[in-house]
């Protein structure tokens, strides 16, 4: 069974990185839909890291597929 995660990294305020990891993305989802809401994101200051810390900029998204089989 493939599994499809959508993998969007952020520039958090202390020059580090958080990532989040979003299953099942819309098949016919682009680089520039996905900018868009991560800026959306960071201008209305959704994302804060585990140890509060804001994200401060985009640094890149992509997808993850990964591919899963039961063993016999």
């Amino acid at each position: 069974m493939m599994k499809v995660y959508l993998i969007i990294i952020f520039w958090l305020a202390n020059n580090r990185t958080m990532t989040i990891s979003i299953p099942c993305p819309r098949e016919d989802l682009t680089r520039r839909e996905v900018e868009a809401a991560a800026y959306k994101m960071m201008k209305n200051k959704v994302l804060l890291s585990e140890n509060g810390v804001p994200a401060t900029g985009y640094k890149h998204a992509f997808l993850r597929t990964i591919d899963e089989t039961l063993l016999p």
